[in-house]
């Protein structure tokens, strides 16, 4: 059997445009096979506009969302904007959605349920295809135009995985370049997937990992505390069950929930609280290992083949940096080679 081709792609948040348009085309050049960026109104520009000109200022990769959530988008909204991005990217768009994070948390919202999410996944997919779908008790159609859109989900726990597995065409795992989380993770979207007559060879799975160039693994890892910070808030925010957690961070985990600042998540500038939190409770070794590749080009050259053997095959690597620029450019010219 011929091994799966390993696919990258990268994201940023996006907080000035010429700055934006100058990112795209490095990272089009650079080879990446998505480009991404998040939905959090309060923290950064809005998605959609952002996805507009990415989808005018590049022509070869897909293009995604990762992620929204069911709470700030009406599915008829997001479906009508998926299908004009359709046009302008020549099909190139894939919509992420999960229960939602900060971009909920900064307005007060509490976050979508499991059931929420399925009837909005499912809504966004209908609209886009053409077909007219119950979404809350009223009909919902687009009369415009339809474009079928893959729809991901990122998925933590049990049961959004399982969900993800029978409605998702992808799923993007914050928290899964460990060999157990990722093992976990995929049982449990092949469970989905297996109770609707779906496959999980149908699914795309890609791995979000958080890449740091240093002169050592432990200084990128110490660069990136207030991103390990966020990632466990998000990640273990309703609970620890069936996400591989030891006994022994269980405790500190929900320390670290009660105490973190949702007003800085993913903000380098503003997130040094963040960093302290996990650096106090001793998490930093721990969660790097499930999210981080840094340190020098061999060491992250090292560490993408060893998530590779765990059965990884797609990584999303955000640009937690403050050269994504040089940090791209790297990319292509020493990283990218070594998995052609």
């Amino acid at each position: 059997m011929t091994a799966a081709p390993v696919q990258f792609g990268t994201g940023t948040t996006v907080k000035d445009f010429a700055s934006y348009m100058e990112w795209l085309d490095v990272a089009e050049g650079a080879g990446f096979d998505l480009l991404t960026t998040g939905d959090s109104q309060s923290l950064w520009a809005d998605p959609f506009v952002s996805l507009t000109v990415a989808a005018r200022q590049t022509t070869r990769p897909r293009l995604g969302l990762t992620v929204s959530n069911p709470l700030t988008r009406h599915p008829a909204v997001v479906a009508s904007s998926l299908v004009a991005l359709q046009q302008l990217s020549a099909g190139r768009m894939v919509y992420g959605f999960s229960s939602g994070d900060s971009a909920v948390r900064n307005i007060g919202v509490r976050p979508a349920s499991v059931a929420d999410m399925d009837e909005f996944g499912r809504a966004v997919k209908g609209l886009c295809a053409g077909a007219t779908v119950l979404y809350r008790g009223n009909e919902l159609v687009l009369r415009w135009g339809r474009h079928p859109t893959p729809v991901w989900m990122a998925a933590e726990g049990p049961r959004t995985q399982h969900l993800a597995g029978q409605i998702a065409d992808g799923v993007v795992l914050s928290n899964a370049l460990d060999p157990e989380v990722l093992a976990l993770a995929r049982q449990h979207i092949t469970e989905g997937a297996a109770s609707v007559g779906r496959s999980i060879d149908d699914i795309e799975i890609w791995c979000m990992a958080a890449m740091c160039p240093a002169s050592t693994e432990a200084e990128g890892i110490r660069k990136l505390r207030f991103l390990l910070a966020g990632t466990a808030n998000h990640v273990y925010r309703f609970h620890t069950d069936g996400k591989a957690l030891p006994e022994e961070y269980r405790e500190r985990i929900a320390e670290l929930q009660r105490r973190y600042d949702s007003t800085a998540h993913a903000t380098p500038e503003r997130a040094e609280a963040n960093a302290r939190l996990v650096d106090e409770l001793g998490l930093v070794e721990f969660l790097a290992r499930r999210s981080v590749i840094a340190g020098p080009v061999d060491r992250r050259i090292e560490r993408i083949h060893e998530c590779v053997a765990a059965g990884a095959t797609n990584f999303i690597l955000s640009q937690f940096v403050d050269d994504q620029l040089g940090c791209m450019r790297e990319f292509a010219d020493e990283i990218k080679p070594a998995f052609a």
